[in-house]
């Protein structure tokens, strides 16, 4: 345990890893239940012989023990599952949780709020007063991630309650309708009300008492019927949205349970091919009149895969399994989940009135990002999720081919593409082995730690185009392989034997592959810029301030993907990552590069996109540096230059060979 850094008096806190805990308690209540079984019977039995008593009273106070304990450890879970738990330091995987709130008062007072609340929900939202709506409000914010408010809560009002509550809610401020407007009070607070029950319901989902193990089995049973009850002839209900519906809406934000997104996703990918085979408005037919099940952003919530895939981004193993499970088609053709939901659906226009949303697919590159790298877009990747698995890397050689095949799927949705350059991000020594010519050793010039993306020369190169046509995925992709290529460089040069070539060949190599890789992203990018007949956006101190919120992130995980495959994590670990010749690159690319001392100023890179030759000099003047960082040898840095400046040149005959132009609109 540790005392709180903030020099505050919060008490002490523990080191959690939410997975392991959950395993823990798993087996605790199982085999508690099995050891008070077996105490209770092997007494009774040994009784009228008159032994075993006071032996086996020891054993049954340890299951006792146990199941006291229970309580305690599921309440210290649920804490490391809250969006506001901070890394425990030297812990990998770890969170850390305030032991001050693990108590059995604490414990108590949830349950006897979930009571509470779950009287409330049960209510016609109509119905409720002003002050109970704000109460159930704020029993919601107060506990949704204290034990064990949210399964007491969920199993109290059951599936199909959970459903009716919100759909019930979501519509409090709709107008009545024949002139009439709304006289509901608290519209701006049904967005707060809908992350509260998305949360509430997300934890409760990690539960696996009976109660919610019959909940989430029912919540994925009714999901394909409507959520409303039949009202009575002839003027009947028409049922309203059905509970996949519903539910995918509370489902926006939270971590919910891997094995309920699983099973849900089954169920719901199911029932998406039957509603939209029916008819050109599939989901969105119930709410042509104006009804929204969402209130956290800009589309009504009436395709229920938005919500879904927003769930997958927060989920990156259930991603991972989702995307890649497999269904047979109309002609008996087992076909990808992912092939069906990126080059196939149809996505209606979701978007609320006087505003354009595309919450839909853009979820979906958000969780194509997280099942590819095995970590939430955004947040920074572990070395453990920078060792991709078999099915991963696969997904990501699907992802590519695929924008390879059509690059419209791409282009036709470009806000996609910061979310697949991110993950691109974490396959650069995958599409370098694409792009380079020595395609027996190339694993060793470009290992890897885990598996490995099968990318062709020409898919590389007309994903890396399309991608980088987007300013946003330019940018990732720009400042992510120079940050690889530096310390790839660094780690080269400290293992000569690595690779066939000695060590000056090698540097070569790797800047004229630099400088390859820099002239198709520019190629991509200019390409673009020329067609919308748009100013370059500079590299300002405004563009500088956003990109050092991501580039921290990005350089970590170049540095770690080009060093582990030779130094191990250990190494990683006690090496750190200040100072290296990509944090070097990184600092030279924000800030500019060379030490001015007050006397000149700084070479700047990367000013123009729309200047092919200033890029040009910028990807030259960033490999040497690169270099300079990685061997400090002078030799090496001027040939560096050569190398990367011939790759550059390179690369739009490349382009013209992938064909990635021709089919440009």
């Amino acid at each position: 345990m540790a005392k709180p850094d903030d020099g505050g008096d919060s008490g002490v806190f523990s080191g959690i890893d939410p997975d392991a805990l959950k395993r823990t308690i798993e087996s605790i209540r199982r085999d508690h239940e099995r050891l008070s079984n077996a105490a209770s019977y092997y007494k009774t039995e040994l009784a009228r012989f008159g032994i075993g008593a006071e032996e086996l009273r020891d054993v049954l106070r340890v299951a006792n023990w146990a199941r006291d304990e229970l309580p305690l450890l599921k309440r210290r879970y649920h804490l490391s599952m809250s969006d506001d738990s901070s890394p425990y330091p030297g812990g990998k995987g770890m969170v850390r949780v305030n032991e001050a709130r693990v108590t059995r008062g604490a414990n108590a007072k949830a349950a006897k709020d979930a009571k509470r609340a779950a009287v409330l929900a049960k209510k016609d939202p109509k119905g409720l007063t002003s002050s109970e709506f704000d109460e159930l409000n704020t029993l919601m914010a107060t506990n949704h991630d204290e034990y064990p408010f949210a399964e007491k809560f969920a199993a109290a009002l059951g599936a199909k309650r959970s459903l009716q509550f919100w759909e019930q809610a979501s519509r409090l401020g709709d107008d009545p309708g024949y002139g009439r407007t709304s006289d509901f009070k608290h519209q701006d607070e049904l967005d707060d009300l809908q992350r509260n029950l998305s949360l509430a319901f997300a934890q409760a989902t990690n539960s696996d008492t009976p109660a919610m193990n019959r909940w989430k089995k029912e919540m994925v049973e009714i999901g394909d019927e409507p959520v409303r009850e039949p009202g009575p002839p002839p003027h009947s209900d028409s049922g309203g949205p059905k509970g996949f519906v519903v539910m995918s809406n509370l489902m926006r934000v939270g971590d919910y349970d891997d094995k309920f997104l699983t099973s849900y996703g089954k169920a719901l990918m199911k029932e998406d091919k039957e509603v939209l085979g029916r008819s050109d408005s599939g989901w969105t037919a119930w709410s042509a009149g104006g009804g929204t099940l969402n209130h956290m952003g800009n589309d009504k919530g009436a395709d229920p895969m938005t919500g879904y895939m927003k769930a997958l981004a927060n989920s990156p193993d259930a991603a991972t399994e989702f995307f890649t499970d497999k269904q047979k088609d109309d002609g008996g053709k087992a076909k990808s989940n992912f092939t069906y939901l990126f080059e196939e659906r149809k996505w209606a226009d979701d978007s609320m009135e006087g505003k354009r949303s595309v919450t839909g697919r853009n979820s979906m590159a958000w969780a194509i990002a997280a099942a590819t790298t095995g970590h939430r877009a955004g947040e920074p990747a572990t070395i453990a999720d920078l060792k991709h698995s078999k099915e991963q890397a696969g997904l990501f050689s699907d992802l590519v081919k695929s924008i390879s095949a059509d690059q419209d799927r791409l282009r036709d949705h470009a806000y996609m593409s910061d979310s697949f350059a991110s993950a691109a991000a974490e396959y650069m020594p995958d599409l370098h082995r694409g792009l380079d010519t020595d395609k027996t050793n190339g694993a060793k010039l470009f290992p890897t730690s885990g598996a490995s993306a099968e990318i062709s020369d020409p898919d590389a190169a007309r994903f890396l185009h399309t991608v980088a046509r987007n300013q946003e995925g330019y940018d990732v992709l720009n400042v992510s392989q120079h940050a690889y290529a530096a310390a790839l460089m660094e780690q080269q040069a400290k293992h000569p034997d690595a690779y066939p070539l000695n060590s000056e060949d090698t540097l070569k190599k790797i800047s004229y592959d630099t400088g390859l890789f820099q002239g198709m992203i520019a190629e991509g990018r200019h390409f673009q810029g020329d067609k919308d007949d748009a100013d370059a956006r500079a590299r300002d101190d405004a563009w500088k301030a956003h990109a050092s919120t991501w580039g921290g992130s990005v350089v970590g995980s170049a540095t770690v993907i080009a060093t582990e495959p030779f130094t191990g994590p250990g190494g990683i670990l006690l090496g750190g990552l200040v100072g290296t010749a990509s944090t070097e690159v990184f600092n030279g690319i924000i800030n500019g590069f060379g030490d001015d001392g007050g006397k000149e100023e700084k070479a700047q890179v990367y000013q123009n996109v729309k200047d092919m030759g200033q890029v040009k000099t910028s990807a030259i003047v960033t490999s040497q540096e690169a270099v300079k960082a990685a061997t400090g040898s002078e030799e090496f840095e001027s040939l560096a230059g050569g190398e990367a400046g011939r790759g550059f040149a390179d690369a739009n005959a490349a382009i013209d060979q992938s064909r990635a132009e021709h089919t440009v609109k």
